[in-house]
């Protein structure tokens, strides 16, 4: 499918509801020391894929007045998203999502004649291909929107709902809230009312002065963005985008052999399903890359809401995240027992954040630096856990979901399996040739 077999139907800006007489005109929701880590790091992009046989008259007429109608009840309590990103009046360092009453997000429609069961597989597709579903989230005057949507029509295939979001807004759960609570109005048809987010950022408290030290150690990174955000850039034209799939058959064969040799070692760690499926996927990356340095680091992130204490509500908009770091040296993640060195190393450092939380945030910037630095990072985004595949519209469960954004980022995206509960979809993007030899190691190591 060539890009410019994209046509643009219509582009509007959607605003949340009017709210009640008493609501505020103009409403600043600060960013705090968990948001501003994440001004550098640009925008997350998903693609959520659905099969549904509509001419282009049939979806103008009965679908698309739906979807903007559903999306403008649930921009009502999730205002923020169709707020912009700068910094406060006076400042140099305090940012803000900024929403005055009026405000909207751009909503796209658009029409393609390419094949969409081609884009929607889980096969190698080119990356480039499925750029032109992702929506634009472009500077106007110098203010940064910190959220977009593309609906994507495939006559008599299917469509393509693009999200695209600035991850100094909120994290995934957030933004997976936000599409669960939009998808079910539209499916009711408005009939029900979800309970919405939680947006006050009093609840997490800042006595060190956290956000000071984070925007400091980060602002390297902003130096040439005068309004202090980055929005990460198109992918490069030789990027493959591949999923892989753990059956939850898999997932348990690969619990029972890192415990094995846990017990072997006499110890012991916390193995859950992202822990075996982030050690695996690791250890093929590690092999398929070479040894591109001594030493090789897995990045992710932990939801902390319930970690926090006292805990935060799970409807807490925004981020709030920490990030873990297991580091190993590249020479024994690809001996025979690297999968299981892996996953302990994983395992453990969630049982830390467990039980330290936020002890010693003030030096979380320092240690991410400190892992780019002669070390092999693979970062992960996504969660099993934001169940994307039970985002329905009133059309059916999403045939694919991608998290696109990863195509530029170099991460692994990880949602739960679409096909049975218990497995896990793994995606990743890379040059073609990359992409065969991770696949060999993938598919040849579970056999």
């Amino acid at each position: 499918m060539a890009l410019n077999s994209l046509k643009i139907i219509d582009t509007s800006r959607v605003a949340p509801a009017p709210a009640s007489g008493l609501a505020p005109k103009s409403v600043s929701v600060p960013l705090i020391f968990f948001d501003v880590g994440w001004l550098p790091a640009g925008t997350v992009d998903w693609l959520f894929f659905y099969q549904h046989p509509n001419s282009t008259s049939e979806f103008l007429s009965s679908l698309l007045p739906f979807l903007k109608s559903s999306l403008t009840l649930t921009l009502k309590p999730y205002y923020p998203l169709a707020g912009n990103l700068r910094r406060v009046d006076g400042t140099d360092d305090r940012f803000a999502i900024h929403y005055s009453d009026g405000d909207s997000m751009l909503f796209t429609v658009a029409e393609c004649d390419g094949r969409f069961e081609e884009l929607a597989a889980e096969h190698a597709r080119k990356a480039s291909h499925l750029q032109c579903l992702v929506p634009q989230l472009e500077k106007v005057d110098g203010v940064q929107p910190v959220f977009a949507i593309q609906v994507t029509l495939f006559p008599n295939q299917g469509i393509v709902i693009g999200t695209t979001v600035h991850h100094a807004a909120c994290d995934g759960s957030s933004s997976m809230q936000f599409m669960h609570d939009w998808a079910a109005l539209c499916r009711s048809r408005g009939l029900i009312n979800p309970q919405g987010p939680f947006i006050e950022r009093t609840l997490i408290p800042d006595p060190s002065d956290l956000y000071s030290l984070f925007y400091k150690d980060y602002s390297d990174f902003l130096k040439n963005s005068p309004d202090g955000t980055v929005v990460a850039s198109a992918v490069a034209d030789d990027i493959i985008l591949a999923t892989f799939k753990l059956s939850r058959e898999q997932i348990l064969k690969l619990k029972r052999l890192a415990l094995a040799k846990a017990e072997e070692r006499n110890t012991s760690f916390h193995c859950s399903t992202v822990v075996v499926a982030f050690a695996y996927t690791w250890v093929c990356f590690v092999r398929t890359k070479g040894r591109e340095s001594k030493r090789a680091s897995m990045l992710f992130s932990v939801d902390l809401r319930n970690r926090l204490q006292p805990p935060v509500p799970k409807e807490y908009f925004g981020n709030c995240l920490a990030s873990c770091r297991a580091v190993l040296e590249t020479r024994d993640l690809i001996k025979e027992e690297g999968f299981a060195l892996a996953a302990k190393a994983i395992g453990k450092e969630i049982e830390r954040m467990n039980r330290d939380v936020i002890k010693g945030a003030e030096n979380w910037p320092k240690k991410f630096f400190a892992l780019w630095t002669g070390t092999f990072v693979l970062s992960v985004a996504g969660s099993p856990k934001f169940k994307v595949y039970e985002v329905d519209f009133g059309f059916g469960r999403p045939a694919k979901v991608d998290i696109f954004s990863v195509a530029k980022t170099g991460a692994l995206a990880i949602t739960e399996s679409r096909e049975e509960e218990g497995g896990v979809e793994i995606t990743l993007g890379l040059p073609r040739a990359e992409m065969d030899r991770f696949e060999e190691y993938f598919v040849g190591c579970l056999t």
